[in-house]
């Protein structure tokens, strides 16, 4: 369940940068990088998760950053297709595994976790940069999708109270 949860929302980022087009893509704003320099750094959590996972020790520091996911969006939907096949090609018995992970406030210190906590980890911080991405796009007067950077447990809550008025702007999917 966990590793799913995380994949359909690396899967929604790309739907999300196939319909934008490449203006918007490599647009930043309030100097906190461009759209794609966000979809990057959730791209580069996912390839060190997977690294990581190899190799029996995650370093969330030492990332990938390649700079062309950045401003090419077939790239950059390519790279992330990559990492979802790899991410659906892990057998489940894998997620109870223990990892160490780098501290990032010592790097000197390794902690001990596991892969499953780990997963739900990047998806946490996947869908944090979503809204990130959202709040950039609403910026220049493109909603995303609804429910696009939304935590399940915030998604869960949502259920449960009455729908706020839908947004006027230019959208980047379509609902059902």
């Amino acid at each position: 369940m966990l590793l799913q949860t995380l994949i359909a929302e690396l899967e929604f980022g790309v739907r999300i940068i196939s319909a934008m087009d490449d203006i918007t893509f490599c647009r930043t704003a309030n100097s906190s990088g461009s759209v794609g320099a966000q979809f990057r750094h959730n791209l580069d959590f996912a390839g060190a998760l997977l690294k990581g996972i190899e190799e029996g020790r995650i370093d969330f520091n030492d990332r990938e950053r390649d700079a062309r996911v950045e401003s090419d969006r077939q790239y950059a939907v390519g790279r992330f297709a990559d990492v979802v096949r790899r991410l659906s090609e892990l057998s489940p018995r894998i997620m109870a595994k223990s990892v160490l992970i780098r501290s990032e406030i010592d790097n000197d210190t390794w902690l001990p976790s596991s892969i499953a906590r780990e997963v739900e980890f990047v998806h946490s911080h996947t869908v944090h940069h979503h809204a990130l991405i959202g709040e950039k796009l609403a910026g220049f007067g493109v909603e995303a999708c609804e429910n696009f950077g939304v935590a399940p447990s915030t998604l869960e809550y949502g259920r449960r109270r009455p729908r706020r008025p839908s947004y006027l702007g230019r959208k980047l999917c379509h609902q059902n």
